[in-house]
Formats: C-alpha cells, sequence, structure tokens
C-alpha cells in the first residue's frame, strides 16, 4: 500500500467517529430551550433595546450564575442577527464544533514530536462520544463547556510558542476563555506558571499585568451566588467524589457497580496524573530536553493536567451538595476523558521503533470500545432528555384546554425560531380522547394501560410499567397525559437501559423492559386530573383515558434563585 492511499485510509478512519457523532447528535437534537437557556432569549430583547453601546456592553458581559457567558451570548446573538431567530440547534452546534476544534491541537502536537498520523486515531474516537450527551443538546452548556475546555488547552499550547503570534493570539484566547466559563478563569495562573517556568520573564510580566486586569474586570460587580446548597459530606466523601470525577470516563463499563469502577479508574488517573505533573515539572526545571519542542509538550501536559485537577477541585467543592451522582455526570465527563487523551499523549510521543505501532493498535482497540459503549450506554440518557424537554415545552406553551398557540405579536415572544415538534399531532386528538376517552390508534392501548400502575402520594404522581417491550427510539414511547378542568400537561414516561449485555449489544435492545414516571406536584397545578396515557410508535399515536384519576391538594411550584 502508498503512502497516500495508507494516508486517505487513516483520515476516513479519524472521520467517522465526527461523522457518527454528528448523525447522533442531529437525530435527537431539537430546538427547544433548557433550563437557563431560557436567560439568552431575554439577553437578545435587551440587547436589541438597549440605548447605547454602554447597555449593549453591559448585557453581554452580566453575570449568569457564578460565569460571565459573554461567548454563549454572542453566538446567540449572532444567529438571531443572521436568521431573525434563535435556534437552539444552531448553539449546540457551535459547541459541538468548539469541542471538535481541540482534536487540530493534540494532531500539532503529535506531528511536532514527529508521530505519524496513525498516533492521533484513537483520539477522536475518545473525545467524540456519546459520554457527553447533555452537553450535545444543550444550547447553552455546548458553548459553555464544550468551549472553556478547547479555548484553555489552545490558550495553554500557544502561550508557550516561542513566536510572536501565536503569543499574542493567547493574550486574545485568554479573554474570550474567561468570558466563556467560571473555570476559564484557571488560564490566568496557569499560563503565568508556564511562562515562569519556560523563562520567558517578559512575557510572564505582560500576562501577568494582563490577568490582574482580565481577573478585575471579571469581579467588578460580581455577586457571589447564593443558592448552591451546602456540602454537608465528610472529607471522606469528598475524596471519593473527587476520584469519581476523574473515572467518570468509565460510567458507561458494562459492570454491575459504576461508582465503584468510576471511583477506582479515578485513583488510578489521580496517581497517573500526579506522576506525570511531578516527571514533567522535574524535566523543566532541570531543562531535560534533547529538543525544544519536548520541552513545549511537558509544559503543556503539566498545564493541562493542572487544569482538569483544578477544576475537579472546584466542581466537588462547589457541587458536592447537590449528591454524588452531579460529580460523575455528563456534564463534567469531558476532563475526565482529557485527561485519558493527555496520560495518553504523554506516554506515546516518548516511545520509538518498533513498539510505536503495536501500542497505538492497542490503544484503538480500546478507544474504540470505549466509543462503543459510550453509545449503547448514553442512548438512554438522548432519548429520555428528548421526550422531557418536547414535554416541558408543551406544559409552558399551552395554559388551558383551548390548546391553541398564544397569538402573543410582542418581540419577545417571537425570539425563538418556531419549529415542528411531536405533539402538534396530539392536538387534536387531545381534545377528541377528553371527550370520548380515547382517540387515534386503539390497538393493544387497553393492554398498555391495565398493565401499568398509576398512584399518588402526598408530593407526586408515580407510573410504573414494567411489561412494555418497544425499542423505537426517538420520540416513540410512552407519555402521560393529565386533564383537569382547566388544562392538559403532559410528561414523559422515562425508560431505563437494558442490563442484558448479550441483548443489548448483539440484538441493540436499548430499553429495559417497561417504563417510569414519578411527577411532582410542584409541576402542576392543584386540582383534580383524569390520567390518559399516550402511545407514539413510529407515524401512529393513541391516546387511552380509563377511571383513574388522581388529585393534586397543593402545589407549591418552585421558585428557583437567579441572579438573571
Amino acid at each position: 500500500m502508498t503512502k497516500k492511499a495508507f494516508t486517505i485510509i487513516l483520515s476516513l478512519i479519524l472521520l467517522l467517529p465526527v461523522a457518527i457523532y454528528f448523525t447522533v447528535w442531529d437525530y435527537y437534537a431539537i430546538n427547544i430551550p433548557k433550563w437557563d437557556d431560557h436567560a439568552l432569549k431575554n439577553f437578545i430583547a435587551e440587547y436589541a433595546q438597549a440605548g447605547g453601546w454602554k447597555e449593549k456592553i453591559l448585557a453581554l458581559f452580566r453575570q449568569h450564575n457564578e460565569h460571565r457567558i459573554a461567548l454563549t451570548r454572542l453566538f446567540a446573538w449572532i444567529d438571531y442577527a443572521i436568521f431573525g431567530h434563535l435556534n437552539y440547534r444552531h448553539l449546540m452546534t457551535a459547541g459541538n464544533i468548539l469541542l471538535l476544534a481541540a482534536i487540530p491541537l493534540f494532531y500539532d502536537l503529535l506531528k511536532k514530536n514527529k508521530k505519524p498520523l496513525f498516533a492521533l486515531v484513537p483520539i477522536p474516537f475518545l473525545w467524540m462520544t456519546l459520554a457527553f450527551w447533555e452537553n450535545m443538546y444543550w444550547g447553552m452548556s455546548a458553548v459553555q463547556n464544550f468551549g472553556v475546555v478547547t479555548l484553555v488547552l489552545w490558550t495553554l499550547y500557544l502561550v508557550i510558542n516561542p513566536k510572536v503570534l501565536p503569543f499574542t493570539i493567547a493574550i486574545l484566547l485568554s479573554v474570550v476563555t474567561v468570558l466563556t466559563s467560571g473555570n476559564g478563569l484557571m488560564v490566568l495562573p496557569l499560563g503565568a506558571g508556564l511562562l515562569f517556568l519556560a523563562g520567558n520573564r517578559k512575557r510572564f510580566a505582560l500576562w501577568t499585568i494582563i490577568s490582574i486586569a482580565e481577573i478585575f474586570c471579571y469581579f467588578y460587580w460580581y455577586k457571589q451566588p447564593d443558592y448552591n446548597p451546602e456540602s454537608k459530606a465528610s472529607l471522606l466523601q469528598l475524596v471519593k467524589g473527587y476520584m469519581a470525577f476523574l473515572g467518570s470516563f468509565a460510567e458507561c463499563i458494562p459492570v454491575l457497580n459504576h461508582i465503584k469502577v468510576c471511583i477506582f479508574l479515578g485513583v488510578i488517573l489521580f496517581l497517573v496524573a500526579i506522576s506525570i505533573g511531578s516527571t514533567t515539572l522535574f524535566r523543566i526545571i532541570k531543562n531535560k530536553h534533547s529538543n525544544k519542542f519536548e520541552r513545549t509538550t511537558d509544559l503543556f501536559c503539566l498545564g493541562a493536567i493542572l487544569f482538569i485537577l483544578g477544576t475537579a477541585a472546584i466542581v466537588v467543592h462547589g457541587r458536592a451538595g447537590f449528591g454524588f451522582d452531579v460529580l460523575i455526570a455528563s456534564k463534567v465527563k469531558i476532563y475526565s476523558v482529557l485527561l485519558l487523551i493527555i496520560a495518553y499523549i504523554y506516554v506515546v510521543v516518548p516511545i520509538r521503533g518498533s513498539f510505536l505501532s503495536p501500542y497505538i493498535t492497542a490503544i484503538i482497540a480500546l478507544a474504540v470500545t470505549f466509543n462503543v459503549f459510550s453509545y449503547h450506554y448514553h442512548l438512554v440518557d438522548a432519548y429520555n432528555l428528548r421526550k422531557q424537554m418536547v414535554t416541558a415545552q408543551f406544559n409552558w406553551t399551552f395554559t388551558d384546554k383551548s390548546l391553541k398557540y398564544p397569538a402573543d405579536t410582542s418581540f419577545a415572544a417571537n425570539i425563538m425560531e418556531k419549529t415542528p415538534v411531536i405533539y402538534d399531532k396530539w392536538l387534536p386528538l387531545i381534545s377528541v380522547a377528553d371527550r370520548q376517552n380515547y382517540a387515534g390508534s386503539s390497538r393493544g392501548m387497553v393492554d398498555l394501560y391495565d398493565k401499568t400502575t398509576i398512584t399518588s402520594d402526598t408530593a407526586s404522581i408515580k407510573v410504573s410499567n414494567t411489561t412494555f417491550t418497544s425499542q423505537r427510539l426517538q420520540d416513540s414511547g410512552v407519555y402521560v397525559l393529565l386533564s383537569s378542568d382547566k388544562c392538559y400537561y403532559i410528561f414523559p414516561a422515562l425508560r431505563t437501559r437494558n442490563t442484558s449485555r448479550k441483548q443489548l449489544f448483539l440484538k441493540q435492545y436499548y430499553f429495559a423492559p417497561g417504563f417510569y414516571a414519578d411527577i411532582p406536584f410542584s409541576e402542576m397545578d392543584k386540582g383534580s386530573y383524569k390520567v390518559a396515557l399516550i402511545r407514539q410508535q413510529g407515524e401512529e399515536t393513541g391516546i387511552l383515558f380509563k377511571e383513574q384519576r388522581v388529585t393534586v391538594k397543593e402545589s407549591h411550584k418552585k421558585e428557583v434563585k437567579v441572579n438573571w
């Protein structure tokens, strides 16, 4: 095989995980705001109606939670200015492209260390996976959480470049990084530390002055949010949480106890990180490098590891009060995977001779395995999230039983682009079912309802079924419809993962039999509700009410404290 043909084949292999990633993203992504995505509509209204440049600057840089999210707001405004509406899929696209933008950095790093293109192959299989599903499908989170990681990596990589232009770009990127997410501030002391170790005193002094100015601007008019619950975790629990954070990539490994695996591999990665950090620091101080780029590689790896370990400490300290699951959540898995990649780069760079190819081949096999595990494990999360977002939009859109879209012609009400959703086809069927107890395709609906248990207590409605076996994806599945004298609510019936490895990997049975829903009273007004099940099966929709009723005596709707 010629060198050119081999390069083409490797390029196609490198594109494979990228193509799979964006194909899966496109299948589940939907133009619906999630949680504080709604704040971007307020921003666009404020920015568009601002009286002058000072008001526009204030709107762009205003604090959001503990962050400055100017980059996300800028992308939102550009989208609105170009298309006339804000589309959250476009924001997700921008965030996912920012994630992808880290791969050229790894390519350049390996190339300048005289590694073949083959050495890059494991990285996209680790980097582009469904393990990051929550960031993938959440407009603001995609830009913020993917963007800050990529921007920090590029800033650290360029700041230690001996040429003037890359250093200048690094200064500009540091500003963008700080205005992307709160932990982007870490790039300032890390950049200063790397410049100090590199022995460039003039650049160190300049970077320090600029960093002080950026920190002052960031914390000017800053107010510490007071809505994070106080952590009552013990020191041992915090240590376990820290290790689980570092090993959170391993959640998708098909074992019974995912938490223990995350903690165990987190401990290993922590020890690897300490080993890499101490070794690189020793070599940098002693100047034990055979060429200049080896020193650059050590500086970059040291900076990246300190960024990961520092972010882990910030997240565990600040979020432990929300519970252990938050520390291995999809939003933060990127740091665990990044630590894997840095460890791989650190080990592969010194390898020479005939051992290089077998080593990379073994790592590729592990990376592909992780990629497959990730898609099989987290597909259920993407499926459930889409249903949650669709039904949440239904509930805040329709406030009475007419099921008519609000005729609001105000500027603020028309900022978001209107996108067809699955419940558009349900609207005429819901009214019919409310009158005559059923509508649409009735085949199997009675049996489905009879095998579903619906109960309520003082705080929520609980729905449970253990026999439903459909493996249809996207919008298919079961939804719970509640009807009172005043309005309708729809909530998703969620699915759980299939724990049978044979069925999961050989038959592609992603879902375990059954479904469940736990609907808090805080999500609805008080009243007496009839309960129906909506079953969407491909293009067929069936809705069935029976005699089941639930009563919501009190509704304590949650008011979340925000600073935006």
